[in-house]
């Protein structure tokens, strides 16, 4: 494979070069940093890894996703695993440890969210960190506190890429109750290209039901709700990074009983899981994102009558034939085929909270 690359960087043009690597497994081009400077340099350079991200997301059959697993185990405080997640050939879902065992993690790690390749998550009390668990390069900054907290607030995240500024950025909410079960929200934003946090004004939603907003299409999404005893309270709200306004997107029907909604993101799609207390669960995708006539119910699930939780999903197969989701510390498998849960034992442990986030692999940087 050495003298192969050799061969071709000497033969072939820089273009060709350029478009041959963007289909390779990142793995692949990592080690072909070093058959030559050109190529060190082209692998290296920020066209390369923001082209090569964007060829990811548009292209998410040739994508390998991974699993972010974050876990309190009793006795042994927080520890961090990154897992491998793919596809047999009878399409079932394959989940084995990933070799990077994100040592640079504290053991007060909580994942914020995910995008293009990199994890988001606090660093400790004061700090958050962007890390690529490709590269192992993470990026500590300054998370935002409040100067006094007496009255007490709800604490909301949210993680994604303003495409238009070229630009992360860390959306964090403070809700602030109210009376008569409403919220006051202040909502503050960290620039990572400006290294520092502004306040956004103008959010005056209800409770802020997510606590991590969902990224898709350029803005973050929380679901969040108005009134616990209406059956029509639920909807979706959008803070759009670049532009910096929010918006709403309705939800789709649902019958008039016990529910809780929870986002999720997959292959692109915004994802919408509602939970019927206690029997059921409907998983949705928007197909078309913006268009609310484009919500598309993929399955209906019974759900296992000793569920406490509330579904989470995580990554829907393109048919929807399979589900991989978080139910409580575990996470399952459902198929619709047989209408059947698995239930995934990739770790092992008295695990008290888990969390999770599906990504991508790729070269994008922690730093700007």
């Amino acid at each position: 494979m050495e003298e192969i690359s050799t061969v071709l960087a000497k033969q072939l043009p820089q273009e060709i070069i350029f478009e041959i690597l963007l289909r390779l497994p990142i793995k692949s081009f990592l080690k072909f940093r070093s058959v030559s400077k050109s190529w060190l340099s082209l692998i290296s350079s920020p066209l390369f890894n923001k082209t090569h991200v964007s060829f990811t997301l548009n292209n998410p059959k040739m994508t390998d996703f991974r699993l972010a697993v974050i876990a309190s185990v009793s006795k042994l405080g927080r520890i961090c695993n990154i897992y491998n997640m793919g596809f047999e050939k009878d399409s079932f879902f394959t989940v084995v440890k990933h070799s990077n065992p994100a040592k640079s993690l504290s053991l007060s790690a909580k994942i914020l969210g995910s995008c293009n390749g990199l994890i988001c998550l606090t660093s400790d009390r004061f700090t958050l960190m962007l890390f690529n668990p490709c590269t192992g390069n993470f990026n500590v900054f300054p998370d935002s506190m409040l100067k006094d907290n007496s009255g007490g607030c709800y604490v909301r995240y949210g993680f994604g890429y303003d495409s238009c500024n070229e630009d992360y950025k860390v959306v964090k909410i403070f809700s602030f109750p109210r009376a008569e079960g409403r919220y006051e929200n202040m909502v503050k934003v960290y620039s990572l290209k400006a290294k520092s946090w502004s306040t956004v004004e103008g959010f005056n939603s209800g409770n802020i039901n997510g606590k991590l907003g969902v990224f898709v299409n350029g803005a973050l999404h929380w679901e969040a709700c108005y009134n616990y005893c209406s059956s029509d309270s639920w909807e979706i709200v959008t803070l759009d990074l670049a532009a910096g306004q929010y918006g709403k997107i309705a939800l789709p029907r649902y019958e008039d009983e016990g529910i809780y909604w929870t986002l999720g993101v997959s292959r692109g799609y915004l994802v919408a899981c509602c939970n019927y207390e206690p029997k059921k669960a409907d998983m949705w995708v928007m197909k078309e994102y913006g268009v609310e006539k484009s919500w598309t119910k993929l399955v209906t699930m019974s759900l296992p009558v000793d569920r406490r939780d509330y579904i989470l999903p995580l990554f829907v197969t393109e048919n929807g034939d399979e589900v991989l989701l978080q139910l409580g510390a575990e996470l399952m498998q459902y198929s619709s085929r047989n209408a059947s849960f698995k239930r995934l034992d990739f770790m092992s442990g008295d695990f008290r909270q888990v969390q999770m986030a599906s990504y991508f692999e790729s070269l994008a940087s922690p730093h700007i």
